[in-house]
């Protein structure tokens, strides 16, 4: 821990928390003292201890958008609403249930030894495009570009548009995450970009549908998946088949800059790891529970009830803190020691419920194999803390290095 992690203040509320400097003293104190409040100001319920956050997060009562409002009102009429109102992530509908288990089964049919070798030829392709030796700009570049990349290559999406690809995933996710969430400002030209980006998502990944010979294994189990599972409309595994993108693009991406970091602040650490890379592994799976991407999700009320030993209203706004339920020692002991020799290790950076995220083994393997590359090509860890900043997000915790 630096000296600036150590002396700086505790972030103003919630929402500002994932940007903060060092946000788990203030993480971990939520969990021990305010598991379940009610902040007056903001207007919005708090869950923080494990135990509130599991049973936000599998409660019925508790749903992904506020009922009757399945898109934000500032992208309800584009683009934008054709692909955030059908994923399975966000949906409460009758066809989520169904259509979550093809999305889930899709994903988890892959063959993880093959993704694993369409990663490493990916990581070699990325450092020629790069060029050596990588700094902290190349680094940031290279850990969100692998991650998407690969899953673009298993949706069957041309090498050439990846590019594009990529600056569409970016202006779609701002946008979307200024009309969810207010942050950043939401701007009428933000709008603009995202609903141009959600448009070029949406031509560029249908026209892999239209196209046998070029659709890859991703997309052809996605479609097969949700067939078997009486999901046959069109719109709706384009826009899940994109969702797999956006879920690279930000949080593996954010998974290999956090674990990056844990190693740079930890120089011993990374010389066990660089003596037996087998420890890489165990190093993940403790930053996905001292440093988890998903630092807080979202949940709303969908009727009158009990919540958390709490009385809450229809289309109340509940934050659930993820990163500080990790940090509870009801948990994990000893919740605030970085340790990957961890026995019964547990987490909610996955989520739990209903809407748990089913990549929990196929994102710590493409950030595995991120690592391992970057470690053989070596990076300047001694830089990486002196040029971190963080991305604005009242959820996301995404380390950025260089920029």
């Amino acid at each position: 821990m630096t000296a600036t992690q150590t002396i700086a203040a505790d972030p103003p509320h919630v929402r500002a928390a994932p940007p903060h400097p060092n946000p788990y003293p203030y993480y971990g104190r939520l969990a021990r003292e305010q598991p379940v409040f009610r902040d007056e100001v903001n207007g919005w319920w708090v869950v923080a201890s494990a135990a509130a956050v599991n049973e936000v997060l599998t409660s019925d009562f508790c749903l992904t958008r506020p009922p009757g409002d399945p898109v934000p009102t500032a992208i309800r009429a584009g683009p934008m609403a054709e692909i955030f109102g059908r994923l399975v992530r966000i949906r409460n509908d009758e066809i989520r249930g169904r259509l979550k288990i093809a999305v889930a089964a899709a994903l988890r049919g892959l063959d993880l030894g093959t993704v694993a070798d369409l990663a490493r030829a990916r990581a070699a392709e990325l450092e020629a495009d790069l060029g050596l030796p990588l700094d902290e700009n190349k680094t940031t570049q290279f850990m969100f570009a692998l991650p998407v990349q690969v899953t673009a290559q298993l949706l069957g999406i041309p090498r050439e548009r990846y590019r594009d690809m990529m600056s569409w995933l970016g202006d779609y996710g701002v946008a979307t995450a200024s009309a969810a969430t207010g942050v950043p400002a939401p701007d009428a030209a933000l709008f603009a970009r995202g609903n141009h980006a959600a448009q070029a998502l949406i031509e560029l990944v249908g026209a892999l549908r239209k196209n046998s010979g070029a659709r890859g294994p991703l997309l052809d189990a996605l479609a097969q998946e949700a067939r078997r599972a009486g999901c046959d409309d069109e719109a709706d595994i384009i826009a899940n088949a994109i969702g797999y993108l956006l879920q690279g693009y930000a949080a593996t991406a954010s998974l290999i800059g956090l674990t990056l970091l844990a190693l740079a602040r930890r120089p011993s650490l990374r010389a066990q790891v660089e003596a037996d890379r087998a420890w890489l592994r165990e190093v993940i799976q403790e930053v996905l529970r001292c440093d988890p991407t998903t630092n807080s999700t979202l949940r709303f009320m969908a009727r009158n009830g009990v919540i958390a030993g709490q009385k809450m209203q229809q289309g109340d706004l509940i934050i659930v803190l993820i990163a500080a339920a990790n940090r509870d020692g009801a948990l994990n002991g000893e919740p605030d020691r970085f340790d990957i020799a961890r026995q019964d290790r547990k987490y909610l950076e996955f989520g739990a419920g209903a809407h748990a995220c089913p990549a929990d083994k196929f994102a710590p393997l493409i950030a595995m194999i991120a690592i391992d590359h970057l470690l053989t090509r070596g990076i300047p860890f001694e830089r990486l803390e002196s040029s971190l900043s963080y991305t604005a997000s009242g959820h996301i915790r995404t380390p950025l290095f260089g920029r």
